[in-house]
């Protein structure tokens, strides 16, 4: 009998260890994921849902979701593209949210004298890997100027920016907060918004497993209504000077970048916005045409927007809301 209390004993200690255990999520980094940053600094994680977030970083989306897909993280924050060939391979994942729209730009080297799309025909230009948000949103753009460039991958921002600096490219592409480090280190200027190549265009998201939706719903919900309220509260001018600074420690630049947040960044939440599905779908036929959406057997497929999000978990997290606000006083 007193083997058997100490077993039960063991196991219930062993339960509550794995219960309690952490959440891992992978993110980039830029100050597209901000609201995570602040969720993080702010020890909102433990509050709420009473577990660690262990943060993992990747320079850009395509291998950020290999490791996703290898189900080395439960939620990514991520750009929209990047999925979408996890998706095509049935992947059981889900956007469960947007973080941001827009909030990348072309940016050359000082001497760049831009006249407009066809000032880039034959240049080359680099930017994140195929598959990547801005690689897509590159793609359209040109060839709807009906512009022929080169378009060279890089791994990451920092790589893109090193490549400007010594001139071996004159143009690239590149999200926030990387076209303000460019400027401010005098190797950069920005040519045009991704707002103007694309407006509103979905930017980043985030995912999360099927599994962990399933086996821990209450947890994705409480995410995703932490992920509304950090949104909230980077937005918020009295908030302005913290987040400054918040951004300042998790992307280690400099006060005079950290003042141009948020750039080109335009913060939402909402993945039911007609207008942002519709971005999305478009999204899709774009990496449809170029061939990035394959099957398991190699067959090039088109995905369909609304398959590829739930909704039903920001619905339930916006019930919540007014009570984590209060938990975390905020109301």
């Amino acid at each position: 009998m007193k083997k058997l209390i100490f077993l039960i004993v063991v196991a219930m200690l062993l339960l509550c260890v794995q219960e309690k255990g952490e959440i891992r999520v992978s993110y980039q980094p830029g100050w597209h994921h901000t609201a995570l940053f602040v969720i993080v600094e702010k020890g909102w994680d433990e509050k709420i849902l009473g577990k660690k977030i262990e943060l993992t970083s990747f320079p850009s989306g395509p291998p950020q979701m290999e490791a996703f897909s290898a189900k080395q993280h439960e939620i990514a924050y991520v750009g929209a593209a990047p999925p979408l060939s996890i998706f095509s391979r049935g992947f059981d994942a889900k956007i469960v949210a947007v973080a941001n729209v827009e909030g990348s730009s072309l940016i050359s080297t000082p001497e760049f004298e831009y006249t407009g799309p066809k000032s880039l025909e034959g240049k080359k230009i680099m930017t994140y890997p195929p598959g990547s948000i801005q690689w897509t949103v590159l793609n359209r753009w040109l060839k709807n100027n009906g512009v022929n460039a080169e378009i060279i991958s890089a791994t990451g921002a920092a790589e893109i920016r090193e490549a400007l600096r010594t001139k071996s490219v004159e143009l690239a592409f590149v999200p926030d907060p990387a076209p303000y480090i460019a400027i401010q280190e005098g190797y950069g200027k920005i040519v045009i918004n991704s707002s103007e190549m694309m407006p509103m265009h979905p930017c980043c998201v985030l995912l999360m497993r099927g599994d962990f939706i399933r086996e821990k719903r209450d947890l994705a919900v409480k995410f995703v209504a932490l992920h509304i309220i950090a949104s909230e509260y980077i937005k918020k001018e009295e908030n302005k000077e913290e987040v400054e600074q918040i951004i300042k420690k998790w992307l280690k630049i400099d006060e005079k970048v950290a003042k141009e947040f948020p750039g080109s960044t335009n913060f939402q939440t909402d993945p039911r916005n007609e207008t942002w599905l519709n971005g999305l779908e478009e999204l899709c036929e774009i990496q449809y045409k170029l061939g990035m959406t394959r099957d398991l057997n190699g067959n090039i497929v088109k995905l369909n927007a609304r398959d590829i999000v739930d909704t039903t978990i920001y619905s339930e997290a916006l019930k919540i809301v007014p009570e984590i606000k209060k938990k975390l006083g905020l109301l």
